[in-house]
């Protein structure tokens, strides 16, 4: 302990002296550093008033990515150079550079953090917005304008993207409804081509197929009674023509009658030419060949009557009552053969449109199948479209609210919780800190300075620090006598070292002193 002790006032002055330095170093940077201010607001991500249930957003960010993407916006050249212009800031860097210059300056100087977090995605609750510079009342102006900057964007950016989302979708809708058009026309267009063979129209084709079936059954049935009628008339003209009869005479002009043995002739050829329409068409051979041949009587018999003149008598009235009985009879079952022929024609034709009607329901039922999956291919991709048209016009509609919800701001929202302060004490330097920090550096040079010195001088201090270094006792030492000069020198040194000391201490506590009046604040313990 007494070595130390000896070792401190031997080597005072490397202890003094770097402890002055350091330490008036110190006070003096704290006065002449320029004091830097800090304002900051906290803002708080105000959740979506109305619940999602009844409105889904849009926006599908979520508010950190969001919250980055503004924080780009913000610090952009644009905006930061606006707000430079309009709060005249970085004066002298603007005077010696550039506005670029001032703009990188004032990005180091805007600090974003994340205070809160909620729910199992981590999103920010709030954030806190930060600025710094050297006048107070601008930095609080500086950061209530970058927090209405994260708002404001914030609001156009879910307005933004609400309202891209909303013409998307009616681009999307839009062009959904020209698909969904075509394949409308496309349908029309097949039920006009197919018409009777949709599979909705096959119970219908059935059941006319089957009550072609029962009137083509009806109608072979009527042909066939009709055919059996007409083989009964045509029995029964056969019996009367079978039975003989005097011809009648017809009285000529010149007195003379002749025998009309044509007439029954004609009628026979008559009931062979129905016998032949019935089993032929009016252009069988047989058919022309007979009606020409009773065509030719009819002209030779008309003649005859005609060359008879006014002479010619009534031949009925020559002929027996039961004669005349049996030509009325004949005559009846001719006009009955004729109109049984008649209505045979008829039936057989629509028999014939009956069979052409069921072979076409029949091809209709037989395409049916081929048909039904064409029909079911189209209107697939009908409904298909029908389903994204209905899908994208809900969805219109949802991103319509959406929009409105933005608009009206009752969506997720930025809101200032603390408005930005107006800073009573400097944020940069730390006085207190730094005379702390700048005592114990001073102490510390000092008094490894003097450590230092004093491990590299090679002269002993005392005879027993030599016997401790020898291991030999020191029997004599000769002790140091100062003559009267010498004597006067040390006391002026010792005069000049006080005064140097009350100067630097002096110094130092009126640097203290004016940093105090600078700032009473510095000092936990008011120094007046």
């Amino acid at each position: 302990m007494q070595y130390i002790t000896g070792a401190l006032l031997r080597r005072f002055w490397y202890i003094v002296l770097p402890f002055f330095v350091i330490s008036t170093g110190a006070v003096a940077y704290c006065i002449k550093a320029p004091r830097i201010y800090k304002s900051s607001t906290l803002i708080l991500v105000q959740p979506q008033e109305i619940p999602s249930n009844y409105v889904m957003s849009t926006v599908t960010s979520d508010a950190r990515s969001r919250l980055n993407t503004l924080k780009e916006q913000v610090m952009s050249r644009p905006r930061l150079q606006e707000i430079i212009e309009k709060y005249d800031l970085y004066t002298p860097i603007r005077a010696n550079g550039t506005m670029y210059d001032a703009v990188l300056v004032m990005r180091k100087h805007i600090d974003l953090q994340v205070k809160e977090t909620r729910g199992r995605d981590q999103a920010p609750g709030s954030f806190e917005v930060s600025y710094e510079g050297q006048q107070p009342a601008k930095v609080r102006d500086v950061t209530s304008a970058i927090a209405n900057l994260f708002i404001e964007d914030n609001l156009k950016l879910r307005e933004k993207q609400a309202a891209g989302t909303s013409r998307f979708l009616e681009r999307e809708l839009e062009r959904m409804k020209e698909v969904l058009r075509q394949k409308e026309e496309l349908v029309r267009q097949f039920k006009e081509e197919n018409l009777g063979l949709l599979p909705e129209q096959m119970e219908n084709n059935y059941r006319i197929l089957t009550q072609l079936q029962q009137q083509l059954d009806s109608l072979n049935d009527n042909f066939q009674q009709t055919e059996d009628r007409k083989v009964l008339l045509q029995a029964q003209l056969g019996r009367i023509e079978a039975i003989p009869t005097t011809p009648p005479a017809v009285e000529t002009a010149e007195g003379g009658r002749v025998e009309d043995q044509a007439a029954l002739s004609l009628g026979e050829l008559r009931r062979q030419l129905d016998n032949l329409k019935s089993r032929y068409s009016d252009k069988h051979p047989d058919v022309l060949s007979l009606a020409a041949t009773i065509a030719k009587r009819e002209k030779e018999h008309q003649t005859t009557i005609s060359d008879s003149g006014s002479g010619e008598t009534m031949t009925r009235s020559h002929l027996s009552e039961a004669e005349r009985v049996m030509l009325g009879q004949r005559e009846d079952l001719v006009t009955q053969l004729q109109l049984i022929d008649k209505e045979i024609r008829s039936l057989r034709a629509e028999r014939k449109k009956t069979g052409q009607e069921i072979e076409k329901y029949r091809r209709r039922i037989e395409d049916g199948p081929r048909i039904e999956q064409m029909f079911v291919d189209l209107r697939r991709g009908y409904n298909e479209a029908t389903a994204n048209y209905q899908s994208l016009l809900e969805k219109r509609l949802q991103a319509e609210l959406a929009e409105n919800l933005e608009r009206t701001q009752k969506g997720e929202q930025f809101r200032i919780l603390e408005p930005a302060n107006l800073p009573q004490k400097p944020f940069k330097p730390d006085v207190f800190k730094t005379l702390s920090m700048g005592f114990m550096l001073a102490l510390g040079c000092g008094l490894g300075l003097a450590f230092l010195r004093e491990y590299v001088d090679p002269t002993f201090s005392s005879s027993k620090y030599l016997e401790s270094i020898i291991q030999v006792p020191v029997l004599v030492s000769v002790p140091f006598v100062a003559i009267k000069a010498e004597e006067r020198w040390n006391l002026l040194k010792r005069a000049g070292a006080v005064g140097a000391m009350v100067s630097m201490a002096s110094a130092l506590f009126y640097a203290l002193f004016v940093l105090w009046k600078m700032d009473p604040t510095v000092f936990p313990i008011p120094l007046g």
